[in-house]
């Protein structure tokens, strides 16, 4: 678990920007993942990409991936997130 954890806390914050303002070209099997990354992406839009809102959302990604650690639907999606890392 710890090593999950500290996974997610490895992954850039330009990494999870990508994946927000990209989300739609990825497959995502965890349907928590798919209602954030809609949310956060229209977050970011409505804020006209305003760059003090971005670790704000980073954060609350990170979060649901903490929390989430143990769904194997998120396992799945966060695996296709450290794959893009490389």
């Amino acid at each position: 678990m710890t090593q999950i954890v500290e996974a997610i806390e490895r992954i850039p914050d330009d990494m999870l920007i990508h994946v927000i303002r990209h989300s739609n070209e990825y497959t995502w099997h965890f349907f928590a993942m798919k209602i954030i990354l809609t949310r956060l992406s229209m977050k970011m839009k409505m804020h006209d990409n305003d760059q003090s809102v971005m670790p704000e959302c980073c954060s609350e990604l990170r979060n649901l991936l903490r929390k989430s650690a143990n769904v194997s639907n998120s396992q799945a999606d966060l695996k296709q997130i450290i794959s893009l890392t490389q």
